[in-house]
């Protein structure tokens, strides 16, 4: 697939199949598509990722998402079988450029997934919540001194695949 049809298909999916697994060395090509993005100021020991394929820690994650939003129990990750979170060190050169690093891995990644023919979504909430249970963050490995920031989460859709669209243009734009 080339790349600007990989961007044009890419559509965020919230019905995952949680039975069907995502090959290990696929979600390995994926974090290592992740590894390629630029990083402000070249500080790449400032991001940390955690590719969580446990079932139990994210149910732990939804439960806790849920308490500290005050609602229903929900699955935040749309049943999917791998969320991958990017974790910032809390020692950054800039303020808030640990969530411009966060996105563009992100992105690297799920246009990557894209390409393998897996469904994605970008995720928020459910990182901003982990990153104030240092318990739970400690039990999934993320270093001392880091918070996660954002996830991707993989997977196969129980629905149809995303279909190609004309790339053009969406967001307000003018050209000096």
């Amino acid at each position: 697939m080339q790349t600007l049809e990989a961007i044009a298909r890419r559509k965020s999916t919230r019905d995952f199949d949680p039975n069907k697994a995502v090959p290990e060395e696929i979600a390995d090509m994926v974090v290592k598509a992740g590894c390629q993005a630029p990083i402000g100021g070249n500080q790449r020991a400032s991001l940390h990722l955690t590719v969580c394929r446990s079932r139990e820690i994210l149910d732990e994650i939804n439960s806790f998402t849920a308490a500290a939003m005050k609602i229903d129990a929900r699955d935040f990750f749309y049943g999917a079988p791998v969320v991958i979170f990017v974790s910032a060190s809390q020692e950054q050169m800039a303020p808030s450029i640990e969530y411009a690093n966060a996105a563009c891995v992100i992105e690297n990644m799920l246009i990557a997934a894209t390409d393998a023919g897996l469904d994605n979504i970008y995720l928020w909430g459910a990182a901003q919540a982990l990153a104030r249970n240092s318990e739970l963050c400690a039990k999934m490995g993320i270093p001392e001194g880091f918070k996660p920031v954002s996830a991707a989460a993989i997977g196969y859709s129980l629905s149809a695949g995303a279909q190609p669209r004309e790339l053009s243009v969406s967001l307000s734009i003018n050209y000096v």
